[in-house]
């Protein structure tokens, strides 16, 4: 009779802290979840390591530059197109980044698509706004193909976006509410050649 209560009382406990890490996880400070993957690139204001601005945009140029890595041609859509020629770069048969061609016969935009990549602040595929700590004055609502996707652009990087994802969210011509917001999941890391 006597083991009830004591195990009611361990439930309570056992509830009681169990509510208490829900309400540390959901807190905005200082949370960063922990990594998946092991980084392969960090893309910053300056570019993607191995791939400076000037590369020429082509498979043999950006396999010498990034050993390791198979590259091979893709079709890709972006906000505006829905069909652009790139060079997507495959590490263990995972696609990592995609590369468009720029003006000149050079590197244009780089997109990262891995998780295993790292923006600017830390930023990885898959953390949500939220754990990304991107400010929402620094986002726009997606157009054309990305129609209801918030755009951000990364703390200190000006030539560094972000792509977020909402699934289920129907765009009513803004960025969502700030709780809609906070869920969103980052899709992809995208730098841009510096102008000037």
């Amino acid at each position: 009779m006597t083991r009830i209560p004591t195990l009611l009382r361990l439930s309570g406990v056992l509830m009681s802290a169990a509510l208490a890490g829900c309400s540390l996880l959901g807190s905005d400070s200082d949370f960063t979840p922990p990594p998946s993957r092991a980084a392969t690139f960090r893309i910053t204001a300056a570019g993607v390591p191995g791939l400076p601005p000037g590369t020429a945009f082509s498979k043999k140029a950006i396999e010498a530059l990034e050993p390791g890595y198979v590259v091979s041609s893709v079709t890709m859509a972006t906000e505006q197109s829905e069909s652009v020629a790139a060079l997507a770069l495959f590490r263990e048969g995972l696609q990592v980044l995609q590369v468009l061609p720029g003006p000149g016969g050079k590197i244009g935009a780089v997109h990262g698509v891995s998780e295993s990549l790292v923006g600017p602040n830390g930023e990885r595929i898959g953390m949500t706004f939220r754990e990304t700590r991107v400010d929402r004055a620094a986002c726009r609502e997606g157009q054309g193909n990305w129609l209801g996707m918030p755009i951000c652009t990364a703390r200190g990087a000006p030539n560094v976006t972000f792509v977020f994802a909402i699934p289920g969210y129907i765009s009513a011509g803004s960025l969502p509410d700030d709780v809609t917001l906070a869920g969103a999941t980052l899709q992809r890391i995208i730098w841009v050649p510096p102008v000037g």
